[in-house]
């Protein structure tokens, strides 16, 4: 993973990372103030006489009789000596684990140094341990069953502050840990995550082109939104510049339900007739119907023949053809009744007549189908038109799902034209621009109008 890759991931996740950030924080302070303080006193003894009193010191010698004392006084019998002497109740094993003798290097000092719960407990701790043990070991040196003589250099000195906790030791290293973990979450998510991601700079997505960004609007009333109606506008134009063979007839599926494809299906539709175009917009979903739940069921009345009528021969395509009221070039054919072998009509040969004839009447047929995780409906369509829009809802549609559509089209060579996500949070932020001018969507133009404004006149 490189860098930008990381640095995209954390700032994608950057609300999981700061709060895991905070809540990491915030436990590490909790925790080490919820700490015992802990107050450490130290006693010196020196081993040996006196130098003054010595004709030549051996320091490896006096090294090595300081190393065996620091042994002897951590022996339980010295422990238990003290214990007897001290007034906090300890026993031997609880003084020995708050007890600490280390040699001093190069030196003929021993220091014992006590823990205590309070600075009296810790200095009066030490100090009879030292004491306690210089006795003994004077006494043993006495009988000469010890190496050298030891005496009480310096009495352990009252702690001023407690040596644990150390708050800002424990916080700085736990915050260095909070990042860590916070990292460690936000990655984590990030690869739980199954959603397909898009970043507001990407113009493509799994490798095709991004034709159209829509955002999340009331899909029975998209007509009514001025900036919405301009994003199908520029989809359709975006379609027609494709390239130097423009899609005539296109088909709209998505990976999986509710991702949009019959919204996007009725008003790109309405975006193409208004712009003067002889439009037909045809239900092949025969499965489950989405054209009602559109802007295009508000004026246009269901027919009760269609596609699946014409399919089986119960009807010819002027029965199956309904006009829109308001936009003339536009005409709407439903899916008719629900057959049980939808797969089987949408594959047969009357299909291909219907395209063929409304190729002649129209400039473009645009047919909305079931997703192309749903049998194989989708597929046979895609593989006998001009081309195939792929829609994706960018809050919702996953990342396997998208990506099995997508090889599902190529496995039938239908020609992809591009992704158009849906619901997108990028877009939007030109309402501003709109709020000046609140004007509804263009009024349809005929396609005598549309064909006027095309020549020379128009440029006067």
């Amino acid at each position: 993973m490189s860098i930008d890759q990381l640095a995209a991931i954390l700032w994608r996740r950057r609300r999981s990372f700061l709060v895991a950030f905070a809540l990491c924080v915030a436990a590490v302070v909790a925790a080490t103030l919820s700490l015992d303080k802990t107050y450490e006193a130290t006693a010196t003894l020196f081993v040996g006489e006196p130098t003054s009193q010595q004709e030549f010191v051996d320091t490896r010698l006096v090294e090595q009789h300081t190393r065996t004392y620091a042994t002897l006084a951590a022996n339980p019998n010295s422990a238990a000596a003290v214990a007897e002497q001290l007034p906090f109740g300890l026993e031997r094993d609880e003084l020995l684990q708050r007890m600490t003798f280390t040699p001093v290097e190069r030196t003929q000092l021993l220091q014992i140094t006590a823990d205590g719960a309070t600075p009296e407990e810790s200095q009066a701790i030490a100090n009879a341990y030292a004491e306690t043990f210089a006795e003994r070991m004077s006494e043993l040196f006495a009988d000469g069953q010890a190496p050298a003589a030891i005496s009480l250099n310096e009495p352990a000195a009252l702690p001023t502050a407690p040596s644990k906790p150390n708050p800002p030791l424990y916080i700085g290293f736990g915050i260095l840990l909070s990042l860590f973990l916070a990292l460690a979450f936000a990655l984590l998510r990030e690869r739980l995550d199954t959603r397909l991601r898009v970043a507001e700079s990407d113009d493509e997505v799994l490798e095709q082109p991004i034709v159209a960004r829509i955002p999340r609007f009331d899909g029975r009333d998209g007509r009514a939104d001025r900036g919405v109606f301009d994003r199908f506008a520029i989809l359709k134009t975006n379609l027609d510049f494709f390239d130097e063979h423009p899609a005539r007839v296109v088909v709209v599926t998505s990976p999986g339900v509710s991702e949009g494809k019959s919204t996007v299906s009725a008003n790109l539709a309405l975006a193409a007739a208004a712009d003067g175009e002889r439009v037909a917009l045809i239900e092949a979903d025969l499965r489950r119907p989405g054209l009602a739940d559109t802007v295009i069921a508000d004026t246009v009345s269901r027919n009760p023949l269609g596609l699946s009528n014409y399919l089986v021969g119960a009807a010819r395509e002027e029965q199956i053809l309904t006009a829109h009221p308001e936009y003339p070039g536009l005409a709407v054919i439903w899916s008719g009744m629900i057959p049980p072998n939808p797969t089987a009509l949408l594959g047969s040969h009357r299909l291909d007549t219907l395209i063929d004839s409304l190729r002649l009447d129209f400039d473009r047929v645009i047919i909305d189908t079931c997703p192309i995780s749903v049998g194989a409906d989708a597929s046979l369509i895609a593989s006998r038109v001009d081309g195939a829009l792929y829609i994706i809802d960018e809050r919702s549609t996953k990342r396997a799902e998208a990506v099995a559509g997508l090889n599902q089209l190529r496995s039938v060579r239908a020609r992809l034209l591009g992704v158009v996500l849906n619901r997108s949070s990028v877009v939007g932020r030109d309402d501003y621009y709109y709020q000046q001018d609140e004007s509804p969507a263009p009024e349809p133009r005929t396609p005598a109008e549309a064909k006027a404004s095309e020549g020379p006149e128009s440029l006067s």
